[in-house]
């Protein structure tokens, strides 16, 4: 792959990436939570875990997608309360929308070895402790 080839990629992965937040981060505004519930529009939502749906256990990030929702309507108690590590994760969501866009702006140059590294090192932390966090719960169901 030469180097055209591989900026290339580098921003549309950075196109990709920002676009996915952004909508993530969207639609939990849009998303209204009641009695651990969500409507979009006053409909219900009809998405749920499958792994919960199935055999009842609740998969790593089962309850994200409510305390998104919680979160971006200024509910922090009750965005702990469906998943932990909600507004961390929330957090690197919204970190990444700058991140992207500067990116995008300074290609074809490189973004800071710096900056890449604390993306990465943030990724990763928060990838460990949610296999941490599910751990856990699946450990408190066997004891």
């Amino acid at each position: 792959m030469n180097q055209s080839t591989s900026n290339k990629h580098q921003v549309l992965s950075h196109i990709v990436i920002l676009l996915l937040c952004a909508v993530i981060l969207f639609f939990s505004l849009l998303l209204d939570e009641e009695d651990g519930l969500l409507y979009l529009f006053g409909y219900k939502w009809p998405h749920r875990c499958p792994l919960y749906e199935t055999v009842g256990i609740k998969c790593a990030l089962c309850g994200l997608t409510r305390s998104f929702s919680s979160l971006a309507h200024g509910n922090w108690r009750q965005s702990i309360k469906f998943h932990a590590l909600g507004p961390i994760i929330f957090a690197f969501t919204c970190f990444q929308i700058p991140y992207r866009i500067y990116g995008i702006i300074i290609h074809p140059r490189a973004i800071n070895r710096r900056l890449i590294k604390i993306n990465l090192s943030l990724a990763v932390a928060i990838s460990i402790l949610v296999l941490v966090n599910w751990f856990v719960y699946i450990g408190g169901l066997i004891i």
